[in-house]
């Protein structure tokens, strides 16, 4: 017989350190244990990456069927060097937007498969699913930060980079503290603010690699995605912190004593 013993554990930050400013962020330590978590999760992360690539590509394709009749009239403008109508590329923007909106629930799985690694746990590229449950939040979240970054960008390009960079967090609080929308992206941009150089340092790092996988012909994203979202988990742990749930099996006092199993001990981060 044994007792199953329940203990949350809080890693990292808090929302009211960030919001303060009084969070620990170092650029160079988050770079360096990022790059070493994507080394020893990379085999059991890269397949979730890819899933939620393929997804969004599909929902991108199907965007771009309802509204030009096919993909290949948006993809011939490249191939072909046709001229890109106002209709064209309206319909490439509207396309990309719902494709990154209806594919939030795989990007939260995602995310939260970041945040086990932020904490030393493992994952499994089943974990891509896990976000299903907040399904609806992330993907009123999605739609919110993309609404307003997409008007920052039509103000100016910069305003739209930093909203990206500043909402980051966003959909991650609504899932890791349930915190509504609305606020998760209050907290996120002014954490950002209040760490804005480290968080830019970071950012820039993580763009000039995402230039360099570019120019691979696209294989250096194998590597960089998960770099990235990794990158994600440890400012997140790091300004908000993280509830870790580890769940002890004790034995009674009456079980056998020949029995020498020692408890064992099974982490969690919020059953993500």
């Amino acid at each position: 017989m044994s007792d199953k013993i329940k203990k949350n554990f809080h890693l990292g930050g808090s929302i009211e350190k960030a919001l303060k400013g009084e969070a620990d962020l170092q650029a160079v330590s988050v770079l360096q244990e990022a790059w070493k978590i994507t080394a020893r999760h990379f085999l059991t992360f890269l397949p979730a990456i890819i899933g939620l690539f393929l997804a969004q590509v599909a929902l991108l394709m199907l965007g771009l069927q309802v509204q030009l009749g096919s993909p290949a009239v948006f993809f011939d403008t490249f191939t072909n060097g046709q001229e890109m109508t106002a209709e064209i590329i309206q319909a490439g923007y509207i396309s990309n937007f719902w494709s990154d909106v209806l594919s939030a629930p795989l990007y939260v799985g995602v995310s939260l498969m970041a945040l086990n690694h932020a904490v030393g746990l493992p994952s499994k590229p089943s974990h891509l699913v896990k976000g299903f449950p907040f399904a609806i939040v992330s993907i009123i979240t999605m739609l919110l930060t993309s609404s307003i970054q997409g008007i920052g960008n039509t103000l100016f390009p910069l305003i739209g980079l930093f909203m990206s960079m500043a909402f980051g967090m966003a959909i991650i609080l609504v899932c890791e503290k349930r915190t509504p929308p609305l606020k998760a992206i209050q907290y996120s941009l002014m954490a950002t603010i209040r760490k804005l150089m480290p968080i830019t340092a970071i950012y820039l790092v993580v763009m000039i690699m995402f230039m360099i996988s570019f120019a691979t012909a696209g294989l250096g994203l194998l590597w960089t995605i998960p770099f990235f979202f990794n990158v994600k988990g440890i400012i997140y742990r790091n300004l908000f912190g993280i509830t870790l749930q580890v769940t002890s099996v004790a034995k009674k006092e009456n079980a056998n004593d020949d029995d020498q199993t020692p408890p064992s001990v099974k982490g969690d981060v919020f059953n993500a």
